[in-house]
């Protein structure tokens, strides 16, 4: 089954944006921002609890994004206030804070021709991977690089309902955590979570993503609909590496 970052006719989606520069290094963003998920089922023997499963995607997002975020040490160009410009000319460094009002929804389709932006997709797999320990684990849901797609097992998933939304914030630039003192975090990947949180570190990390050409602010709205995401996800559900296993006749 397949889930996608945007709403039916983009990747996300954002308007109402603006810059404030408080003039001693740090700029603060605004904006009101929509992300839709889009699911496709792939599954053989159909998925009779993905309607709770993706209302409950849809609730923990919406919950971690709230708030905003802020991130040190961000690299562009000096911003020229007066003029609401940034001076190719100059590199500079930002502390940014970002005010993001962020509006989720979660949405079923039924076919590849819907897609637009970044998705990620639902289905068996037999991938393995390596902690730092050097024990094997199977991996519950794999993604291909920041900006997706990504393919989550729907077994996997009713055990773990936040299984969505660790691999939906891989797409937006988060990576996996291991490590005893972590358990409690949403991006640790190991067997023994002990709970879902994420950082304000990890907060402003995603929103940089989100944002990440800040020329993009100057416009007032936004939607990032340029990844070709069906030959993104043909690539990646084909390579045999990776041991996807899905309902091909449901891949149309």
């Amino acid at each position: 089954m397949l889930f996608a970052k945007q709403p039916l006719s983009g990747g996300i989606v954002a308007k109402n944006l603006r810059i404030s520069d408080d003039g001693s290094g740090e700029l603060t963003l605004y904006g009101d921002f929509t992300i839709t998920l889009k699911v496709l089922d792939l599954t053989t023997d159909g998925a009779p609890n993905l309607n709770s499963l993706m209302t409950f995607t849809q609730q923990v997002i919406t919950s971690k994004l709230r708030g905003g975020g802020y991130k040190n040490g961000v690299n562009f160009l000096k911003y020229n206030a007066a003029k609401n410009i940034f001076d190719k000319s100059k590199p500079w460094t930002y502390s940014i804070r970002y005010n993001f009002n962020c509006s989720v929804s979660v949405v079923q389709i039924s076919m590849l021709s819907q897609l637009r932006g970044n998705d990620f997709v639902v289905d068996s797999m037999s991938h393995q991977f390596t902690d730092q320990y050097g024990k094997r684990h199977y991996s519950a849901g794999l993604t291909n690089g920041r900006g997706g797609p990504a393919l989550v097992s729907y077994i996997h998933w009713q055990k773990n309902r936040y299984l969505g939304v660790h691999e939906f914030f891989h797409t937006l630039g988060l990576d996996d955590i291991e490590g005893d003192s972590k358990k409690d975090r949403l991006m640790y990947h190991l067997e023994d979570n002990t709970g879902k949180s994420i950082s304000d570190k990890e907060r402003g990390g995603i929103m940089n993503f989100m944002m990440r050409d800040l020329r993009q602010m100057l416009k007032g709205n936004y939607s990032n609909i340029s990844n070709n995401t069906v030959q993104l996800l043909r690539t990646f559900i084909n390579d045999k590496t990776n041991g996807f296993k899905y309902n091909k006749a449901k891949f149309r």
